[in-house]
């Protein structure tokens, strides 16, 4: 069986893994309670024996990353920059400015 290890705050500490046998003493700051799938921080509550999730919605945000722009933005900016760049060689041209 697996057993899953968390260190002195009950935090669970990934790739600390053990596969022992049925039979086999847990070593202390391990359980055999598997932590939940999709956990950014888990903290294990040895009294009821359950992880919850204790990172802030704030650290989830900061870990996800915003999806690239699509095809569509892409040219849309691209336009933008080029209306604006047209726009000053024509007043340059014209012997204006246009800031």
């Amino acid at each position: 069986m697996w057993i899953y290890k968390y260190d002195d705050q009950f935090i669970y500490m990934p790739g600390e893994e053990l596969n022992v046998n049925e039979n086999d003493v847990i070593p202390e700051n391990y359980t055999e309670i598997p932590p939940p799938l999709e956990s950014y921080i888990a903290k294990y509550d040895p009294r009821s024996r359950k992880w919850k999730e204790t990172a802030s919605q704030n650290y989830i945000d900061s870990l996800k990353t915003k999806p690239a722009p699509n095809d569509l933005e892409l040219l849309k900016k691209q336009n933008a920059l080029l209306s604006k760049q047209l726009t000053k060689l024509l007043a340059m041209r014209k012997g204006g400015t246009s800031e």
